[in-house]
């Protein structure tokens, strides 16, 4: 009898006899104190877990930029860098770079019957700031697939950033202020290097953004920046507004937006992701050598390819039935 249970119950479990863990919980329905969280990341869908009071797992980073933004301490947390094990009974679990943001983790579950990687959030390749996804050997995937769709194929990460600077460039000379609306965790850090690296020019932040930048400075990695509210930037010129959600009016202003779903757009947009396109998603399926793959984000496009093209047994993560996970 197998000894493993996996699903979503608010969250993605696994138990193992006695030892249950729940990774990246959107609220703490049914969940008991014995239950351990695992948080992957620091972006706001996948940190509720923070708030509870289960003992938690997390890379240092994840917690400095959660706390840097909430403004509190985080409690009853255990900091593990990548790399390095927990071990919880007869379960070990070992965190892995998951590339997606400073701090992002896979978690590979090793038990007596079997291994079980959860990805969490996934980028395949290498940017600025971040080191591509390290693919583990498992038994069992749980993978997203946002851009689980062969429509989703992004351009070279150097073109992205060369076009990026063009446009920049250009409307500069047009005499207007280019505004890049990016996710204030991860994108906008990588923007900001972007333009650190590349040019000379000022680059200047929203407020929330300079929160998260402190926490990447403690992890050294330096930005250049000015942090100043959007009215302010009138005053000044040349210069890059970078901000999660800019309240820019006027022409002298020329907005973009930085986003994998650019590729559905029109106009100003740039198909900067932090997540794996299409065929980063399947590469990194086959470097696992998963027997079974279960999908809990995403697109239905990628389980038929999965199948049909792979021969891999795949399907989206099966609902818990029970009302509490003891």
């Amino acid at each position: 009898m197998d000894k493993v249970k996996l699903g979503w119950f608010n969250g993605t479990f696994i138990s193992y006899n006695d030892v249950k863990l729940i990774f990246d919980p959107i609220n703490g329905k049914g969940l008991t104190q014995n239950v351990k969280i695992f948080i992957s990341h620091a972006h706001s869908d996948h940190t509720y877990g923070f708030s509870l009071k289960n003992r938690k797992y997390a890379t240092p980073e994840t917690r400095e930029i959660y706390e840097k933004i909430k403004g509190r301490k985080v409690v009853n947390i255990e900091d593990i860098r990548i790399g390095d094990r927990v071990k919880i009974d007869d379960v070990e679990i070992k965190f892995l770079n998951s590339g997606h943001i400073l701090g992002s983790a896979q978690f590979k579950v090793l038990t007596p019957e079997k291994t079980i990687l959860y990805t969490g959030d996934i980028n395949c390749i290498d940017t600025l700031i971040t080191s591509a996804a390290e693919p583990g050997e498992c038994d069992e995937l749980i993978i997203e697939a946002t851009y689980g769709k062969p429509f989703y194929i992004f351009p070279e990460r150097s073109k992205v950033y060369g076009d990026m600077v063009k446009w920049a460039l250009k409307k500069i000379n047009e005499g207007k202020t280019p505004v890049f609306k990016a996710y204030a965790i991860g994108k906008s850090q990588e923007i900001i290097k972007l333009f650190n690296v590349y040019t000379n020019i000022p680059v200047v932040c929203d407020f929330k953004v300079a929160k998260v930048n402190k926490a990447y400075l403690k992890s050294h990695i330096v930005l250049n920046y000015q942090e100043e509210p959007v009215y302010e930037v009138k005053k000044e010129f040349p210069l890059i507004y970078v901000s999660s959600n800019p309240i820019v009016n006027g022409e002298e202003f020329a907005k973009a937006v930085a986003t994998g779903w650019a590729l559905n757009f029109s106009g100003d947009a740039f198909p900067l992701s932090s997540h794996a396109d299409f065929n980063q998603l399947i590469n990194y399926i086959k470097q696992t050598k998963a027997r079974k793959i279960h999908l809990f984000t995403g697109q239905s496009e990628i389980k038929s390819f999965l199948q049909k093209k792979l021969g891999v047994k795949a399907e989206f993560l099966p609902e818990a039935t029970q009302k509490t996970l003891t």
